[in-house]
């Protein structure tokens, strides 16, 4: 059986990794976007850049392609500049796209241009924040707990009783907030679909309503 987060269609959404394709389908199924593309995940944010860049140039390129990244770098702004380096990767294959200075708060989409096709652009978490797909995920947990969580790793971290990097501090206190549900453990797609990370957040329907208008 084809694996589902390697969908080689003609609209399809890049992403770095099986927990953002899951996360993406959950939310998908919930808000009901319709089924119009595949998602292909590509291992790295290097790799979804590597393949959006192979999409473009072959010789019968996807209709549409979306891609979703992380904006986690440790820089003074980390979505600033991850959008440089997609424009930066676009400019230098000579692809003739002409993004805004900013990525759109709302979900950045580019139109077809001749014979290329139509670009999506999310960065995680919102377009506007430096972080991950768990950060994004943060914003669909409840407020008090997660907060809680937050100061949960915090005062182990304090106690020296964690290993993780700073860089993880995301992932460290999402897991922690998911470890308190039925059941303990879940993943973070599933998590979405059991609801103990609830999908009908404001946040989640702009995400979805992009991708909505990108694959229309």
């Amino acid at each position: 059986m084809a694996d589902i987060c390697k969908q080689d269609t003609e609209k399809v959404l890049l992403v770095e990794g099986t927990n953002d394709c899951h996360v993406v389908m959950a939310l998908c199924e919930t808000h009901n976007v319709p089924e119009t593309f595949g998602i292909y995940q590509c291992g790295s944010d290097n790799g979804v850049l590597k393949r959006l860049n192979a999409l473009i140039v072959r010789p019968n390129p996807p209709k549409v392609i979306g891609v979703m990244l992380d904006a986690d770098k440790p820089s003074v702004d980390s979505v600033r500049g991850r959008w440089e380096s997609i424009k930066s990767k676009l400019r230098n294959n000579n692809h003739r796209y002409d993004l805004d200075v900013n990525p759109d708060i709302n979900g950045t989409i580019v139109e077809r241009i001749e014979d290329k096709p139509k670009l999506g652009f999310w960065l995680m978490p919102n377009n506007q924040d430096s972080g991950m797909l768990e950060d994004f995920c943060a914003e669909l947990a409840e407020p008090k707990s997660l907060q809680f969580a937050r100061e949960s790793v915090r005062e182990a971290k304090n106690r020296n009783m964690t290993t993780f990097k700073e860089v993880h501090y995301s992932k460290a206190v999402i897991h922690t907030y998911l470890a308190w549900h039925d059941e303990p453990g879940y993943p973070l797609g599933k998590a979405i679909t059991r609801q103990s990370l609830r999908p009908h957040t404001y946040l989640a329907e702009k995400f979805t309503n992009w991708l909505t208008r990108l694959f229309e």
